[in-house]
């Protein structure tokens, strides 16, 4: 966490991308998820934040060759293989919170893999580089999405704001 703060406080372009299994999660779960773009908003409208954005994930993600072969299959997959690899350094991953589930069905004699994205996931990027994936485990520690969100605070406030002349 404290490279993280140390990124985003040297850093000249802060964005952060938002995943969500839909945009109408069960109710409970919305207002939370409404209250997190809320105040990723709110920090972008102070300048905190550069960018916001929101994709949506879908329940499961399929693991074949055509559906991850597509624009938008690739596109996920190839995010949360990002979101794998920024771990590697810090001790720190994000893939206990993506689980990969075999599915099969006697009646029409078929299989396939899934993967299950978390419910909401957050991804920090400074100068274009990722740094920071919510939910993750860091050294043995998990940390959620309203951790991030409290962390994003704090960086904010200890952020120095530079007056142009």
């Amino acid at each position: 966490m404290d490279e993280t703060a140390e990124r985003f406080a040297t850093a000249d372009e802060r964005r952060v991308e938002v995943f969500v299994r839909s945009m109408l999660p069960p109710l409970g779960v919305k207002s939370r998820q409404e209250a997190l773009i809320a105040r990723l908003d709110k920090l972008t409208g102070e300048s905190a934040l550069d960018a916001v954005s929101v994709t949506v994930t879908g329940n499961r993600l399929c693991l074949c060759d055509t559906c991850s072969g597509t624009d938008a299959g690739g596109d996920l997959l190839d995010r949360i293989t990002e979101f794998d690899g920024w771990g590697d350094e810090y001790d720190a991953t994000a893939s206990p919170f993506f689980e990969t589930r075999e599915l099969d069905s006697a009646i029409a004699g078929e299989t396939a893999r899934a993967l299950v994205p978390p419910r909401v996931c957050t991804a920090l990027y400074c100068d274009g580089a990722l740094a920071g994936v919510f939910p993750c485990r860091i050294g043995g520690r998990e940390y959620a999405v309203a951790d991030f969100l409290d962390a994003l605070d704090r960086f904010s406030e200890e952020r120095p704001l530079v007056a142009e002349s």
